[in-house]
């Protein structure tokens, strides 16, 4: 007949008396490997992930410059110095306060010199205002800007990413692929810039401004491209130091 008495072995844990040995060495066991463990992983994910997002918020500023309207708001602010041999003119692409374009008042004053108010947003060659408000002044005397002046550069078939261009450059971590997906759509249909980011080969990075042929603002009609790796061809526009990707919807396809 077997025996009712449990083995002398069994180290059953009940939780008002002491922790039995075998389950104490487990414990100092599995305890430093999960706290080395998850050390590892705050290291490699954000690498993985770009969760560090170098991009930084430069805090609020005041800029003078032209306001434009398209093919998105952005102002056009003279290079101090000597600029004979380089681009004149800076061209900052605005967003509104929050996933949005900028105000109607601010955008009332397209057309006009205004002094903007923002925050500046930055990464690499990509800077946004998150602009908050926008005042008429006079222009200067000596400063004459022709806005819709651009230099074609040629047609190119270009692969890449579209991005918003608030969150990407700072404002959000990590502010790209799949991860960044929703917000970046949410972004971008509420009036953000939609960007294209092309990354080479090489480690060059540059990013370009997105518009139909007609130089219109895409941002409605490439929400389900958002996110994905994408192949886009069409004529590069240089503006100062923006650059704009002209190209019909029907070049852009996934890669």
């Amino acid at each position: 007949m077997p025996s009712s008495q449990p083995p002398a072995n069994d180290e059953f844990y009940v939780n008002y008396a002491p922790a039995p040995a075998s389950y104490r060495q487990f414990l100092l066991r599995f305890i430093p490997l999960l706290v080395l463990g998850t050390i590892l992983f705050a290291i490699v994910l954000p690498g993985i992930h770009n969760q560090f997002n170098s991009g930084r918020v430069q805090g609020t500023t005041e800029l003078e410059g032209l306001l434009v309207g398209a093919p998105v708001p952005h102002l056009i602010v003279p290079r101090p110095g000597n600029v004979v041999d380089a681009v004149p003119f800076s061209r900052y692409l605005l967003s509104g306060t929050g996933k949005t374009s900028p105000s109607p008042a601010i955008v009332e004053q397209v057309g006009q010199w205004v002094k903007l108010t923002g925050t500046i947003v930055s990464r690499n060659q990509l800077s946004v205002i998150a602009a908050r408000s926008a005042e008429p002044i006079d222009p200067p005397a000596n400063v004459t800007i022709n806005p819709d002046a651009g230099t074609s550069l040629g047609e190119f078939s270009l692969t890449g990413e579209i991005l918003d261009s608030k969150c990407y450059p700072g404002v959000m971590k990590p502010g790209q692929s799949k991860t960044h997906r929703a917000c970046a759509i949410r972004c971008i249909s509420g009036g953000v810039p939609a960007v294209f980011r092309v990354h080479n080969n090489r480690d060059d990075v540059m990013y370009f401004l997105l518009a139909d042929e007609q130089g219109q603002a895409v941002n409605d009609r490439i929400l389900d491209y958002v996110a994905d790796p994408i192949r886009i061809t069409g004529t590069v526009m240089q503006y100062d130091d923006m650059f704009v990707l002209q190209a019909e919807l029907s070049t852009y396809e996934r890669v």
